[in-house]
Protein backbone atom coordinates (compact mmCIF):
# COMPACT_ATOMS: atom_id res chain seq x y z
CA UNK A 1 0.00 0.00 0.00
CA UNK A 2 2.88 2.38 0.65
CA UNK A 3 3.85 2.19 -3.02
CA UNK A 4 0.33 3.18 -4.06
CA UNK A 5 0.38 6.10 -1.66
CA UNK A 6 3.63 7.31 -3.23
CA UNK A 7 2.22 6.91 -6.75
CA UNK A 8 -0.34 9.59 -5.93
CA UNK A 9 2.03 11.90 -4.05
CA UNK A 10 1.92 14.47 -6.86
CA UNK A 11 -1.69 13.98 -7.97
CA UNK A 12 -3.53 17.27 -7.52
CA UNK A 13 -6.61 17.38 -5.31
CA UNK A 14 -8.79 18.07 -8.38
CA UNK A 15 -7.68 14.90 -10.16
CA UNK A 16 -8.76 11.32 -9.47
CA UNK A 17 -6.09 9.20 -7.83
CA UNK A 18 -3.95 7.14 -10.20
CA UNK A 19 -4.33 4.33 -7.68
CA UNK A 20 -7.74 3.72 -9.23
CA UNK A 21 -5.99 2.23 -12.26
CA UNK A 22 -3.37 0.30 -10.33
CA UNK A 23 -5.98 -1.38 -8.19
CA UNK A 24 -8.43 -2.07 -11.02
CA UNK A 25 -7.91 -5.85 -11.11
CA UNK A 26 -8.03 -6.47 -7.37
CA UNK A 27 -11.33 -7.65 -5.85
CA UNK A 28 -10.57 -5.50 -2.81
CA UNK A 29 -10.07 -2.39 -4.95
CA UNK A 30 -12.71 -0.14 -3.37
CA UNK A 31 -11.35 -0.91 0.11
CA UNK A 32 -7.75 -0.41 -0.97
CA UNK A 33 -8.61 2.72 -2.92
CA UNK A 34 -10.40 4.15 0.13
CA UNK A 35 -7.40 3.50 2.35
CA UNK A 36 -5.05 5.20 -0.09
CA UNK A 37 -7.47 8.13 -0.49
CA UNK A 38 -7.63 8.58 3.27
CA UNK A 39 -3.85 8.49 3.56
CA UNK A 40 -3.62 11.14 0.81
CA UNK A 41 -6.09 13.30 2.79
CA UNK A 42 -8.88 12.75 0.28
CA UNK A 43 -12.53 12.22 1.10
CA UNK A 44 -13.49 8.58 0.69
CA UNK A 45 -16.95 7.16 1.34
CA UNK A 46 -17.08 4.79 4.29
CA UNK A 47 -20.08 2.78 3.08
CA UNK A 48 -19.11 -0.12 0.80
CA UNK A 49 -21.43 0.65 -2.14
CA UNK A 50 -20.57 4.36 -2.11
CA UNK A 51 -16.85 3.51 -1.98
CA UNK A 52 -17.25 1.15 -4.96
CA UNK A 53 -19.11 3.85 -6.92
CA UNK A 54 -16.41 6.44 -6.19
CA UNK A 55 -13.67 4.02 -7.19
CA UNK A 56 -15.45 3.09 -10.45
CA UNK A 57 -16.00 6.75 -11.30
CA UNK A 58 -12.33 7.53 -10.74
CA UNK A 59 -11.27 4.52 -12.84
CA UNK A 60 -13.37 5.81 -15.73
CA UNK A 61 -11.97 9.33 -15.37
CA UNK A 62 -8.41 8.02 -15.45
CA UNK A 63 -9.07 5.72 -18.41
CA UNK A 64 -10.63 8.57 -20.38
CA UNK A 65 -7.83 10.94 -19.39
CA UNK A 66 -5.07 8.65 -20.65
CA UNK A 67 -6.94 7.37 -23.71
Amino acid sequence: MEVLIQVDANTSAEEPLLTALLAATDTNSPFLYGRVANRRSRDAPGEAQAARSQWQTDVLHQLYRYK
